[in-house]
């Protein structure tokens, strides 16, 4: 075990370094000029007017915050006297459609059309090739807010070389986007390894949900970061994914605690979460039939997130104390408890971002990969030390119902195992074939050269008698020189060409090997034979009928009847 934990440290170590190079190697040249237009706008906001603003203070102006139905126009004179080969600005709407327009010539609009009809705009960072103009021009960025304190902040407009815009954008969120992709297909993989491993392992099915919650927190870190329309286009619907994947985030984690020490028998925890998940349901059903916004129910899902979190803690408190635990499970709910801090913290700075405390979410970019990454770490150790367990602990039990099943000195299934497996068969309709058999002369063997040699003789007859059935019957020994064989399906007809089988690999034995004689007295009855069916009786059947082969045997050899 040990030595899978030094591989999984090496191996998280080695993705640390993977990013770091990465993060290197896309760092945009320094040659690639990007401007921020943070200074110098005059902003209209209804009757107000702002002149020479700088966007950063502007948020933290006294008065009410900007509303739905407002329009916010800001203008800005942009003097850059680098040649950009393709002029594009770079900005951030939020819950508003908007206009671009250069010299008083519209460039660009979006969602004009949404606001009327009260469809949902969300947040999205948008790249618009503006004309190329020698000299100064006049940018215009009008914004028709569509959500009540849509800005708390302002991201600052980018300008530069459409090339340099993008690799800048990627570059910025490039943690984001490795770390998504990465969950995505990270989960998508450990769900299908799991459910290999789930017919065999049962237990393992917090290792299931575990996967999906991989998934579900990438397609949140893509949409959150605004890079998912960079892999797959999702129609303007980037912000609605990314509170829905929000949303699951509870349930999800519910169903992970709910199967470490089968917390779901307790009925609190179920009510609990239940209610958790059926309320996060309804927000996510309120917004697709248009009832509410599902933004607008995001303070509400702080408050269950919070309970969440408070009933994570308590759980793993509780069953700390009571030492339940595995040191497996451990592992993973500590990954979880670090996964739900970071996502709490997140809450935190968005909220203080909301009231104009902080300005920007860098720190967000940073510790939501870290404590998914760390997550991943913990249940990757927690999965190793399961599957290990687990394998151990069923090589064990296998180990023990062998010598619990098998003939000590053949190693074929004894007397017990036959009996299982006949009752078995009376539980079936299946058609079946008994044969007894009965090993002549072991006694005169162990009374002339001893019970080494009667011992020898068992175990050489039990290879034979395996070869001959060659995996087409269960084989078992049933008494010191008794045998007896079970045919099933299509082998049935083959009994009479594996007997003589059987017999003719004795007669080259025989041959061979002339120190003693070696016979078998065989009989055998089909299931068919008897009406009610009962095996016992189809094996009473074969065995008078083996006697009577074997009185005719000892006849013909000369042999007299034992007493």
């Amino acid at each position: 075990m040990k030595k899978r934990m030094h591989f999984l440290m090496i191996a998280f170590l080695t993705f640390i370094i993977l990013v770091v190079i990465c993060y290197g190697t896309f760092m945009p040249h320094s040659s690639r000029k990007i401007y921020k237009l943070n200074d110098g706008w005059d902003i209209e906001l209804g009757s107000d007017i702002y002149e020479n603003v700088n966007l950063r203070e502007f948020i933290k102006r006294p008065g009410s915050p900007i509303e739905k139905g407002d329009v916010l126009k800001m203008t800005k004179v942009v003097d850059i006297s680098d040649d950009i080969t393709f002029p594009t600005i770079q900005f951030m709407s939020k819950y508003c459609s908007w206009r671009v327009t250069c010299n008083n010539v519209m460039v660009q609009e979006k969602y004009a059309d949404y606001i009327p009809n009260g469809k949902f705009i969300g947040i999205s960072y948008n790249t618009v090739s503006l004309p190329k103009i020698n000299g100064p021009f006049t940018l215009t960025l009008e914004f028709s807010i569509n959500e009540n304190a849509s800005y708390s902040y302002f991201d600052i407009p980018k300008y530069g070389d459409f090339l340099s815009i993008m690799i800048h954008y990627i570059f910025s969120n490039l943690l984001g986007l490795g770390t998504g992709v990465f969950l995505i297909i990270f989960g998508l993989s450990f769900g299908v390894i799991t459910l290999i491993f789930y017919r065999r392992l049962p237990g393992i099915l917090s290792q299931l949900f575990s996967s999906l919650l991989f998934v579900d927190v990438g397609v949140w870190i893509l949409c959150y970061f605004r890079v998912a329309d960079l892999i797959v286009s999702t129609r303007g619907h980037s912000t609605e994914l990314e509170f829905f994947a929000l949303y699951m985030l509870v349930p999800l984690i519910y169903m992970i605690i709910g199967c470490t020490q089968q917390h779901y028998k307790d009925w609190i925890f179920m009510v609990t979460a239940a209610t958790s998940t059926m309320i996060c349901l309804f927000f996510m059903l309120m917004h697709l039939t248009g009832i509410a916004h599902i933004n607008r129910t995001f303070s509400y899902f702080q408050g269950i997130s919070m309970i969440c979190f408070i009933f994570l803690c308590v759980t793993i408190g509780r069953d700390i104390a009571q030492k339940k635990l595995e040191p497996s499970d451990k592992i993973q709910l500590l990954g979880l408890a670090i996964l739900a801090i970071s996502f709490l913290f997140s809450m935190v700075l968005h909220v203080l971002e909301m009231a104009a405390v902080i300005y920007g979410n860098t720190v967000i970019k940073i510790v939501i990969p870290l404590g998914c990454l760390t997550f991943v770490f913990a249940t990757l150790i927690n999965y190793f030390i399961y599957i290990s367990e687990s394998y151990a602990r069923r090589k064990e039990y296998e180990s023990l119902t062998h010598l619990a099943y098998a003939d000590g000195l053949t190693d074929l299934p004894n007397r017990s195992r036959f009996e299982k497996y006949m009752n078995d068969l009376d539980k079936g309709n299946e058609t079946y074939c008994i044969v007894s058999l009965d090993l002549n002369g072991l006694k005169e063997i162990n009374d002339n050269d001893g019970h080494a040699a009667g011992d020898k003789y068992l175990k050489e007859f039990a290879d034979i008698l395996q070869h001959c059935f060659a995996e087409k019957a269960f084989i078992a020994r049933i008494g010191g020189d008794e045998f007896a064989a079970i045919l099933t399906k299509n082998n049935i007809y083959d009994v009479d060409t594996m007997i003589t089988r059987l017999k003719d690999a004795l007669e080259v034995k025989n041959v061979l090997y002339p120190e003693f004689r070696r016979s078998v007295a065989t009989g055998y009855a089909y299931s068919t034979e008897i009406p009610e069916g009962d095996s016992h009786a189809v094996y009473l059947l074969a065995d008078k009928r083996m006697y009577k082969n074997k009185k005719k045997m000892h006849e013909k050899l000369g042999i007299k009847a034992r007493l």
